[in-house]
């Protein structure tokens, strides 16, 4: 419904003002390259669309496309004159953003070729995850107070957060420990992945606990990235309450993501031979 909403609306500006479209070569609408490995998941930052170059603009719409899974918007606002909102909303990997300058102020809006680009509207954003995501403009419209809909060139932009260095990565997978354990409460079963490579990657370690007949008794997943020569430590915790005293062991498989810094994505393994595969047993006894 908001997608649908927000297409009438373009067409609406486009229409509304305009006799024939008045197609500029010169304006410019851009969103933002931000490459920052500081801004981990968590992290909040805000971009600025802009526009160049302009005579007259009384009115604006525009959808900006991201990766969902890497980022989430969590607001938007536009910039003075254009105060006059038209429906806009945030969903799921876009944001549609439209404004006009409020009726008694139908003055129009000139931005000459050496001005510094106007700051359109403001949108924040959640670092969700480690990895890349287009800021991508589609649906652009500049209406105008001469009757005419500018439709101006785009450039998109990208989000990075991750370090772009090196060639190959390598896992080292640890057996911590192995032991005799007291039946009931929690135990804790911990691997250690290591980065000696220059890749930053996406790990993700799973624990499955099976008794020696093979039947699965629990199972648990942790996930996290490795920076090049970084250790990633991982534990899973199980509550052994209710258990059979006798032997089990903790099946540890690992998955990971390395980062292809040169093509901007995650790829499924890459480098080495461990990805999907069991690494490692720990046999341990309820006693």
């Amino acid at each position: 419904m908001k997608t649908a909403m927000f297409a009438l609306l373009v067409s609406i500006i486009a229409a509304t003002f305009a006799i024939s479209p008045a197609y500029s070569q010169s304006t410019i609408v851009a969103a933002p390259t931000v490459v920052d490995p500081t801004l981990t998941p968590g992290s909040a930052f805000s971009v600025d669309i802009t526009i160049q170059e302009v005579t007259g603009m009384l009115g604006y719409g525009f959808r900006l496309t991201y990766d969902p899974t890497v980022l989430m918007a969590t607001g938007f606002m536009s910039n003075v004159p254009f105060t006059q909102a038209w429906p806009s909303g945030i969903t799921d990997g876009h944001v549609d953003v439209a404004y006009t300058m409020p009726i008694p102020e139908y003055t129009g809006v000139d931005l000459y070729s050496g001005d510094p680009a106007y700051p359109m509207a403001t949108i924040d954003f959640t670092v969700l995850d480690y990895g890349v995501s287009g800021l991508d403009l589609s649906m652009v419209v500049i209406a105008d107070v001469f009757g005419g809909a500018t439709v101006p060139m785009v450039n998109n932009g990208v989000f990075s957060n991750i370090p772009t260095t090196g060639v190959a990565v390598v896992f080292n997978a640890y057996l911590l420990s192995s032991r005799k354990l007291p039946a009931g409460g929690i135990q804790t079963a911990t691997e250690q992945v290591e980065n000696i490579g220059m890749w930053t990657t996406k790990a993700k370690v799973r624990f499955v606990v099976v008794d020696l007949g093979g039947a699965v008794v629990a199972t648990s997943e942790v996930i996290g990235v490795v920076m090049p020569g970084e250790v990633l430590r991982v534990s899973a915790d199980f509550d052994t309450t209710g258990w059979e005293l006798g032997d089990y062991r903790v099946r540890y498989t690992l998955e990971y993501l390395t980062f292809d810094g040169a093509a901007g994505v995650w790829t499924q393994g890459a480098h080495g031979g461990l990805d999907g595969q069991t690494i490692k047993y720990k046999t341990f006894t309820l006693q």
